[in-house]
Formats: structure tokens, sequence, C-alpha cells
């Protein structure tokens, strides 16, 4: 937290020296232009909080945290890796930017380190039936589902506080888990990533652009942000199979604080599949798009979501101790799109109240 209050103000006037701003356009909901480099700062106090934190720890207590996990620092090594190689795709995008094809690569790249280093999808715990995953087929679902975070918390990046909120409640929620199972290591990590990540939510969701105060984290915060919760998920995921004996319930309690965005994602590209869209290409519906069109304001959309969230979290929770796994997850699905029923009528009848009519955004040269 220290460090971000240091860094952040320094990344302000260099922004506005350098014109290095996010242009507001038909898609976006800010009307000013703001400094989308706040996420730069991430990785470097992320790491600088974390290192500093083990050094302190080996002083006082003679030994790094993790030590009795076999193979934990070879993971870290693969992480940080593929963590470093993200953040420098994000500050390129940022600066210059990147074609969407090329991030891609370089998420599919990154994203198979776990499988080498070790870490997989090994088991889904019952869901539909599948336990236990032969090497080949854990590692293609890790892959997938590291890229499908990555991109999910990119993409729900739309409003101010948004990202970052869902991701301070995720990171948390992570953090108490791995507390509950001795997980010190990745306590302390998440610890350095939330000190971060707090300040840029103040800079966020409170800055005054007018003031040059406001900061986006750009696509450098976002996908190393998606990387990181991606890295904590599997790994809790892993070896909570060993450690409890309902660990089937902890996985789906522990994917249940990344719903809103991985939910809204697959909603989203089934939409643009059915219209027969290009799947990477933005829109203007997502699920803080369609919430602005009920008429709530920007702020009270953010809250409503990371409410939505923290409700998600508590309703698995209870939920995993009454019924299996996979009828958890069908009725998350059923409720998600419950919410979205609910949400389209509110649209309907503010567009009914006001005569303003919204269309999803495909003009012209998005479809070019």
């Amino acid at each position: 937290m220290v460090l971000g209050a240091l860094l952040m103000p320094r990344v302000l006037v260099i922004s506005y020296k350098k014109k290095l701003f996010d242009i507001p356009d038909d898609r976006k909901v800010h009307t000013a232009p703001i400094p989308r480099l706040g996420g730069v700062t991430f990785f470097p106090i992320t790491i600088i909080s974390f290192l500093s934190a083990l050094a302190i720890c080996y002083k006082l207590f003679g030994y790094f945290p993790g030590d009795e996990y076999m193979g934990l620092t070879f993971l870290f090594y693969a992480f940080f890796i593929g963590l470093t190689s993200l953040y420098l795709i994000g500050c390129a995008d940022d600066l210059i930017g990147v074609g969407y094809k090329s991030k891609f690569l370089v998420q599919l790249v990154v994203a198979s380190l776990f499988p080498f280093s070790g870490l997989y999808i090994n088991n889904l715990g019952g869901l539909f039936g599948i336990y236990e995953l032969p090497f080949w087929l854990g590692s293609i679902l890790t892959v997938i589902l590291v890229v499908y975070i990555t991109n999910a918390i990119n993409l729900i990046d739309g409003i101010d506080g948004l990202a970052s909120g869902l991701s301070l409640i995720a990171l948390v929620f992570l953090a108490s888990l791995f507390y509950a199972y001795g997980g010190t290591l990745h306590v302390i990590f998440i610890g350095a990533v939330v000190g971060v990540l707090y300040v840029f939510f103040f800079y966020n969701v409170f800055g005054r652009a007018e003031r040059r105060q406001k900061l986006f984290m750009g696509d450098t915060g976002s996908l190393t942000l998606g990387y990181t919760i991606s890295f904590l998920l599997l790994f809790f995921l892993k070896t909570s199979a060993s450690l409890d004996p309902w660990d089937n319930g902890l996985s789906v309690v522990a994917m249940s604080s990344l719903i809103i965005p991985l939910f809204d994602v697959a909603r989203v590209v089934l939409t643009r599949a059915r219209d027969k869209r290009n799947l990477f290409l933005p829109d203007k519906n997502h699920i803080h798009h369609k919430l602005l069109r009920t008429g709530l304001k920007a702020t009270a959309v953010m809250v409503t979501l990371l409410g939505i969230a923290l409700f998600f979290i508590i309703y698995n929770v209870v939920l995993v101790r009454l019924v299996g796994l996979t009828l958890v997850f069908l009725i998350d699905i059923a409720t998600w799109t419950l919410l979205n029923v609910v949400i389209n009528y509110f649209i309907l009848r503010h567009e009914h109240r006001t005569g303003k009519i919204w269309h999803i955004a495909y003009n012209d040269e998005h479809k070019k």
C-alpha cells in the first residue's frame, strides 16, 4: 500500500506529460481522456513487497514460508516467468497497441507453463460424474481456464472499480481459503497484490479526472491480475483435494468468487457466435453495459455487481453443503440466467419510460 501510494502519483505525472491516455469512444463509459498506466505498478510493487516479506520471515524465523511444499518454488518460478511476459505485452499494448492475436498467443504460451511445472487440473471432483483426469486432458483444461480467466478480468474492466473490486473480493476470499489450509506463502503473496490493488481502487473510483487524480489499470494491470488469480485458483484446486474430505465442494466454492466475469464472458461470446459476429471485437453487451442501460449510474452498477459477487460466494458456500457439485453448478447457471432476464426486463422498462432506444454497439467500423 505504501509503495502504491508513492508510485501511482508519479505514474499520473508521467501520463499527463507524455499524453498517455485512454481516449473515450462510443463503447466506453468515460467522457474525458484518462491515464491508462495504473497497472504498470502492480507487478513491480507485488514482487518487491512479496520478496521483502519473505526476507523478513527468513530473518525472524529462519525459514521461508512454503518450504514444506515440495516443488512450490519451481511453481512460483514458472508463474513469475509467465507474469513477466504478460506484463511486457501489456505495457506494449497500453503504450503503442498490440493486436489481439499476438496477445492471445502470448497468453497460450504462458498458460502452458503451469502444466509444464506440474500445476494442472487433475480432478474435477465429480462434476458431471468426472473425477481423475489424464495429464494431457488436464493440461488442455488448465490452459483453457487460465486464458479464460485472464481475458475475463480484462473484458470486465469496463467501469470504474469493477475489475479491481471483483479481483479484490476474489483475492481476499482465496486468501481466507489458503489461510484455513496453511498456505502461508500464498497468503503473503496475496497480501502484496491486495495492497497495491487497494490503492489503485481508491484512485480509480474516487480520483477526479479534472484534478488529474483518476487512473485506469489498462491491459498491463488486467492481464497480470487475471493471470495471478488463475495461478492461485489452480494451486488451491489441486492442493485442496488432498487436504479435506469435502474438497469437491471447495472447488466450486473457490470458483464462485469469479462467477460474474466468467459467466459474463461466456454469455457475451455465445451471443456474438449466435449473431455471427467476430468473437474478439468489443461491444456493449457486457453485464455492466446492460445495467447502465437500466438507468443506473456507473458507481451504482459497480456496487451492485460487487454485491452480486459476494452473494454468489455465500450462496455457494451454503449450497455446496446441501447438494452435489454438479447440481450447484447448474443452479449457478440458472441463477445467472434469471438475473439476466430480470436485467433485460428493467432495460425494457427504462427504455419505454424514457423513450430512449439503445443499440448494442456494432457500428460500421466494428463490422469492417
